[in-house]
């Protein structure tokens, strides 16, 4: 079997890491931003009853990876697929998901203003700790799909750059946008992480 970057039929897979009022060193205390209630955590916002994400299982089903752009990721998919070859191990038993920082809003300008505003609060330039986008919920939802389909990841761990307006445009537009396509189902580990920060629950929209 080979373990090489093949474009991708697997599902889609979109997870959360929410810390604070957000991953932006700048964001707490920042105009409408709070921080989460409780620990800080991961959650998989998509649904797969056959074969649910678990950080903590052994060997590993899923591995996180950080990259500076596309071609990193891809390159360190591979290698995730290579070593868990070489392991004795079907490489698509792991799920590759890329860390990606996110900040969106309604219009690409307001989300880059944000930005700009907190990275201003601070004492020198900040540098992304992976992949960053800064734009629409749309936009965000087709990149997601743009790196499973090219086989970049099998997925993404959003890291919020602010909380919890980016929760909110992620719940209403992004996953919303993807669900549409049919490429994820949203998990109802949505709601709870809704709850986290006193959040109501989605407005599901039934099919007609």
């Amino acid at each position: 079997m080979s373990s090489g970057n093949v474009l991708s039929s697997r599902t889609l897979r979109v997870a959360v890491e929410l810390t604070g009022s957000g991953h932006h060193p700048a964001a707490i205390g920042a105009a409408g931003t709070r921080p989460i209630s409780g620990a800080d955590y991961w959650v998989e916002l998509t649904a797969d009853s056959v074969d649910p994400l678990d950080l903590t299982s052994f060997p590993p089903d899923v591995v996180r990876i950080r990259a500076t752009d596309l071609r990193g990721a891809q390159q360190e998919r591979s290698r995730v697929r290579a070593e868990t070859l070489a392991a004795g191990r079907d490489p698509d038993s792991v799920t590759v998901l890329v860390d990606l920082e996110v900040l969106i809003a309604a219009e690409a300008r307001t989300a880059r203003k944000e930005l700009a505003l907190l990275d201003s609060a601070l004492e020198s330039p900040r540098t992304p700790e992976s992949l960053q986008y800064v734009g629409t919920p749309v936009g965000l939802a087709g990149l997601i799909a743009d790196i499973q389909a090219a086989g970049v990841a099998d997925g993404v761990t959003l890291l919020p750059l602010t909380l919890p307006r980016v929760l909110e445009q992620l719940v209403d537009g992004t996953l919303p946008w993807l669900e549409q396509r049919g490429l994820v189902t949203s998990a109802e580990a949505v709601d709870e992480a809704l709850r986290r920060f006193d959040l109501p629950r989605r407005q599901r929209v039934l099919a007609s």
